[in-house]
């Protein structure tokens, strides 16, 4: 036990946080982006699982990994545009859509998963290919730095390039603040020549890329395969997250990697003689804290008033 306890404090486990906390951060940043626009995407999840199934198959198709990835994109892309059809041209409910999404996603995904392989379990069958991990030159010989930054997957990377540019998209450009008029009120955002839909349809384009790349992450990097319900709820996860932060990114970033930490503890203690399945509940208690702690402020604030 005090070996467990003294683990928690290592080099390895920092690793391990980041390599878990990688997929909830790709989805809080796609809640956040759409959310900030005034599009909530509940359907975050369902397209993780579709990133991943498909980036899966278009690398084996195309023998490339690179091929999967671009694949991956697409999907992210098209996605969106389904949640964008439905919610800026036929005026559905987001919520409704984003739920029937992910339930789309989670079933049919299982259908394509038997038409390609024949098996409803994983793509074992099909030649996928994996995206390299990458140690970073003179830093991965840094004593315990090296062990923490470098021999990560390449979209652990690209995920945190990622949030730096979406950073400076929000708080550094005037696109971001077009982003944060949209999504305070449409009318007056177009009453001072915005254009709301071409800003609400581009945030959603990005959400739903990122949501994606969540989904390639686990299946081109964390995994070398697709597997049924692989996203385990992460993106309902990375969506709890963009509630607490309640439209500040650095908050959402924070509450991210809290949630990670909980994962990581997860991944630990699951060497242990504890029942898996009480371990496996530590992250949505996190979460659960979270959404409490939320509710919280905001009747505090609303009694205030």
């Amino acid at each position: 036990m005090d070996n467990l306890w003294t683990s928690f404090f290592s080099a390895s486990f920092i690793f391990i946080v980041i390599r878990v906390g990688v997929p909830l951060l790709f989805a809080s940043m796609s809640a956040y982006t759409a959310s900030l626009a005034g599009i909530p995407n509940i359907a975050v999840e369902g397209i993780m699982i579709f990133g991943a199934l498909f980036g899966v198959y278009f690398s084996a198709l195309t023998g490339s990994a690179w091929g999967g990835l671009a694949g991956v994109i697409l999907i992210g892309v098209l996605m969106a545009l389904v949640l964008a059809f439905f919610t800026m041209k036929m005026k559905t409910n987001p919520i409704m859509i984003g739920i029937a999404l992910n339930l789309f996603a989670a079933d049919f995904s299982i259908w394509l998963l038997l038409v390609w392989t024949g098996s409803k379990g994983t793509t074992a069958s099909l030649p996928s290919k994996v995206l390299p991990t990458v140690n970073i030159p003179f830093i991965q010989d840094i004593p315990i730095l090296g062990e923490i930054i470098s021999g990560h997957y390449f979209l652990t990377y690209v995920c945190f390039v990622l949030a730096v540019l979406i950073y400076i998209l929000v708080y550094k450009t005037p696109f971001g603040l077009h982003m944060k008029a949209c999504g305070l009120d449409e009318h007056a955002a177009e009453s001072v020549g915005i254009k709301v839909n071409r800003v609400r349809l581009i945030a959603i384009i990005i959400s739903g890329i990122l949501a994606a790349l969540g989904g390639a992450y686990l299946s081109m990097g964390y995994m070398s395969i697709f597997s049924n319900n692989m996203t385990a709820s992460r993106g309902w996860i990375g969506i709890a997250a963009n509630a607490v932060g309640q439209g500040n990114f650095l908050i959402v970033v924070l509450t991210t990697f809290v949630f990670a930490i909980a994962q990581g503890v997860v991944n630990r203690l699951a060497i242990t003689n504890l029942p898996s399945e009480l371990i496996n509940t530590i992250p949505y208690i996190c979460v659960l804290l979270g959404l409490i702690g939320l509710s919280i402020k905001e009747y505090r604030k609303n009694k205030a008033r």
